[in-house]
């Protein structure tokens, strides 16, 4: 009597724990067969080869955040919110984030829709609406990927010279401002989104 296939979900939770114990080098097919305790021709079978086994993990995951994501009370408070649960799903699974690329634009693309209804329905017209969501897009996820592969914060301080923290400082004095090399990722972050959201905000009102 054959064995009954492994489900496709079980086998994507343990990839996943797998990449986040393990590192991508563990993602393989020996290895992921190894703790489901099948072979590696009913993996293929299942969830097909590394790359194809990589897009499913990436389309299962975001497709699994984007159901966190709930519209806020104007389209400017659902575009902050719809950036920070696009941060957090990135966030939530390092070593995912880090194999994703252009191939796995899908299930981006589809979390992406969720915001241009808002705008639409927030009366964008819908070249701003299909503009605003790419940028809006391109800014936190490469914000957010660039995160993971930047060095600490306490790394980067001590690779500045004296010098330079120096003169930061007394500049970031002058404007009222935290210097560059204090400010957090997600400072950052906030920084770049909220900045872009006022800007479209008076693009609108320019267009309305």
């Amino acid at each position: 009597m054959a064995k009954p296939l492994v489900p496709v979900e079980k086998i994507l939770e343990t990839a996943l724990a797998l990449l986040d114990e393990q590192g991508p080098e563990a993602l393989s097919a020996r290895n992921l067969a190894a703790v489901l305790k099948c072979s590696t021709r009913t993996l293929y079978q299942q969830v097909g080869k590394r790359e194809a086994l990589i897009a499913q993990l990436v389309a299962y995951h975001l497709e699994r955040q984007a159901l966190k994501f709930h519209p806020g009370a104007t389209w400017q408070d659902s575009a902050h919110l719809w950036a920070h649960t696009i941060r957090t799903a990135l966030l939530a699974h390092p070593n995912l984030a880090r194999l994703m690329t252009t191939e796995h634009r899908g299930p981006v693309v589809g979390y992406v829709n969720e915001l241009l209804k808002i705008l639409l329905k927030a009366d964008f017209d819908e070249e701003l609406a299909l503009r605003s969501c790419r940028v809006l897009a391109n800014v936190a996820i490469s914000l957010t990927l660039a995160e993971l592969t930047a060095p600490s914060m306490a790394v980067r301080h001590r690779a500045r010279s004296s010098e330079e923290v120096a003169f930061e400082e007394r500049a970031a004095a002058r404007s009222g401002a935290d210097p560059e090399h204090l400010k957090e990722p997600s400072e950052v972050f906030e920084s770049a989104v909220a900045w872009l959201i006022e800007g479209l905000s008076r693009e609108q009102a320019m267009n309305a």
